[in-house]
């Protein structure tokens, strides 16, 4: 009877001890697992922070597109307004300047660079400090043609890419000028030219 006795709780031993054994296997295997999850939770949080900040391009990177655009450096201008908006679900850049009397406004793509809109001014004061006598004569030294032209090679376009959908004199701020519109590829260009000295007095695209 000791004999099976004895037998009997060494069974039982040896059970509890491949238990215990199995038992450490098992979490062995759920911390790895849970390691391997860790892991990809942190490889998932990086890729979209690649994503989202891939692509994005600086502030100073739009000052430089506005200013290439214009044809000015930045020792030539006084920025106004340079900061990023969120509009029509699209993240911009918004950039104003000034050079020689004259605004520049730009809506610049943060994603990708492209300008969505731009417009140009002159003010009115830079206008009436400039103007001569020859911008009060009633005959204009400038065509209509002249003027289409001008906007045209301002724009790198030439006539037959172009719709025209307005073209006319004017008289404003004391001077006479030409107001030209245009479409090309969706787009609309808005022009006012000197009548008298052919400068272009303002410009925009939409």
């Amino acid at each position: 009877m000791k004999k099976l006795s004895l037998a009997a709780i060494i069974v039982t031993v040896s059970i509890s001890l491949i238990g215990c054994t199995n038992s450490g296997v098992a979490n062995n295997g759920n911390g790895n697992n849970t390691e391997s999850s860790i892991q990809d939770s942190s490889e998932s949080s990086k890729q979209n922070n690649n994503v989202n900040n891939t692509g994005d391009i600086s502030l100073d990177k739009a000052k430089e597109i506005a200013l290439s655009h214009a044809g000015l450096s930045s020792d030539q201008v006084t920025f106004v307004q340079a900061n990023k908006d969120f509009d029509d679900g699209i993240q911009k850049y918004d950039i104003e300047f000034y050079c020689n009397g004259k605004e520049y406004d730009y809506e610049i793509n943060a994603y990708n660079g492209q300008i969505i809109q731009y417009d140009y001014d002159m003010e009115y004061d830079y206008i009436q400090n400039n103007n001569n006598q020859s911008n009060v004569n009633n005959i204009a030294k400038i065509s209509v043609e002249e003027a289409k032209q001008i906007v045209l090679s301002h724009a790198g376009l030439t006539s037959n890419q172009v719709t025209f959908k307005r073209t006319e004199l004017d008289f404003d701020y004391g001077i006479q000028k030409y107001e030209v519109e245009f479409y090309y590829n969706n787009r609309e260009y808005s022009y006012e030219v000197d009548a008298n000295t052919g400068d272009i007095l303002a410009y925009e695209q939409d």
